[in-house]
């Protein structure tokens, strides 16, 4: 018992510290993340990253805990920053219906593009989600959030506004 019982409350253990912990990492200045076509809900083509302004972008799905849990604070980042900054919420590998359907529930108003085959997800090394990215107004990528992360944070405002510099 103690052994086996101490092994399976030390995993029970971890998993939420390991679910709670984002990792933020400032992106080189020389690295660069090819732009991509995604889909609106019309089926019509989506540039990603929004051209000529700041852009976060996050890869989600709404089978995925974490990415639900940080969505109102993503909402809540894009209405404070309104014009100033582009958000595109990128659902990954789901039926457009599907999402149009957890939308309505959940009542966001954040602008999703669709990866219905993660073509944007697989082209920027995208494997956790959710996963977040910080591109300046020239389509430069600054930083990238790898989990889930406290957008209601100090930091994260930090965060986002060193897209204006």
């Amino acid at each position: 018992m103690s052994r086996r019982l101490f092994i399976g409350a030390a995993a029970a253990l971890a998993v939420p510290a390991l679910h709670a912990q984002a990792r933020v990492e400032r992106l080189a200045a020389g690295v660069r993340l090819a732009p991509w076509q995604g889909l609106d809900f019309d089926g019509r083509p989506v540039s990603v990253p929004a051209a000529d302004k700041p852009t976060v972008v996050n890869f989600w799905a709404t089978w995925c805990p974490p990415c639900r849990a940080e969505m109102p604070l993503l909402q809540q980042m894009a209405e404070f920053y309104g014009d100033r900054l582009v958000f595109q919420a990128v659902n990954f590998k789901e039926r457009a219906v599907a999402v149009q359907r957890y939308l309505r529930e959940s009542s966001w108003s954040i602008p999703v593009v669709l990866d219905p085959m993660g073509a944007g997800a697989q082209a920027w090394g995208v494997q956790v989600f959710p996963t977040t990215f910080g591109f300046d107004g020239h389509g430069h990528p600054r930083w990238r959030v790898i989990g889930e992360y406290d957008w209601s944070s100090p930091q994260a405002g930090r965060l986002v506004e060193s897209l204006w510099r």
